[in-house]
């Protein structure tokens, strides 16, 4: 008996003590949230990778992979800018400095891997990214270039009532260049050795090049992204890469022209289509080839003689 008494006893103290506990905790967590802000999730580099290879740092441009990241929790005055809250945002990308175990991963300590962008991650959500073939005719002289904006129009030849005819009509608009060829938009220099940088600076400082006037040879800066490109990549909807497919297969590549639109010009318009009669008018030899001619009225008769009792015209 006096056992059992012990035991109860026992367990309301422990209770009692637990819910003192628990109340002190959460007095000073308010007092706390109230000083720092509320608890939010960043993400920090924490996982398996750190434990497998026996490092405190993610080293400088490797490859971020999922072991190499984990979420914490952190009152909302110690989260850095930019810091990075969910994991699959960064998958993929690359240390631009070295992140030691624990840090907090912001986008400032990240770029492309290798100066080589991954297309799959600049594919917005619920977007596709397809390619089409083009010519200089058809892709404003290649002079177009990612991060461009450019609207896809298709000009297909078909029959009606037994007549070829010519269409001309605007498909999409302001969609987004993702590439030209292999160049993608958003590209970083390749990774140079900072040894054989610092190096090459040394030399050029020591040794400066002159012709035979001894004026500098240095040159400017000619280098641009290639347009010798035979494909562009465009971001579409779903419905959108449909119709294109759809109309590439049935009139063929050099049916879709691509025009270049100003980057700050986004408006999107009503586009009717466009036909031969719209382009030369009624006031053309093809317009006036379509006019029909006014019908012959009959002549009026000069008088009516009665024939019986029926009215007969003479002329």
């Amino acid at each position: 008996m006096e056992n059992k008494k012990a035991i109860i006893i026992s367990l309301i103290c422990f209770l009692v003590s637990m819910l003192l506990i628990s109340a002190y905790v959460s007095v000073k967590e308010k007092e706390l949230t109230s000083s720092f802000g509320e608890w939010v999730d960043v993400v920090v580099a924490e996982g398996a990778y750190f434990e497998k290879n026996k490092t405190a740092t993610i080293p400088e441009y490797a490859t971020i992979q999922p072991d190499m990241l984990s979420v914490a929790k952190v009152f909302k005055s110690f989260k850095q800018p930019l810091t990075v809250t969910k994991p699959e945002d960064i998958i993929g990308k690359a240390a631009y400095v070295p992140i030691a175990e624990g840090e907090q991963i912001t986008l400032t300590k990240l770029v492309q891997p290798d100066g080589k962008p991954v297309l799959e991650q600049q594919v917005e959500k619920k977007q596709r990214a397809l390619t089409l073939l083009v010519s200089a005719q058809n892709a404003v002289g290649r002079l177009i270039r990612p991060g461009n904006r450019v609207d896809v129009l298709i000009a297909p030849l078909y029959d009606a009532n037994g007549a070829t005819m010519l269409e001309v009509k605007t498909l999409i608009q302001n969609a987004l260049v993702l590439a030209t060829g292999k160049h993608l938009q958003n590209e970083v220099p390749t990774r140079v050795d900072r040894e054989l940088l610092g190096f090459i600076e040394e030399a050029n400082a020591k040794v400066k090049r002159k012709d035979l006037f001894g004026n500098n040879t240095d040159s400017l800066n000619t280098s641009r992204p290639d347009d010798n490109y035979a494909n562009i990549t465009l971001q579409l909807t779903e419905e959108d890469a449909q119709k294109i497919i759809f109309l590439t297969h049935k009139f063929g590549d050099r049916s879709v022209y691509l025009t270049l639109r100003n980057s700050t010009d986004p408006e999107i318009v009503k586009a009717g289509s466009t036909i031969l009669d719209d382009v030369l008018g009624p006031n053309s030899d093809y317009g006036r080839s379509k006019q029909k001619p006014l019908p012959i009225m009959p002549p009026k008769p000069k008088y009516n003689d009665l024939l019986g009792n029926q009215p007969v015209p003479r002329y």
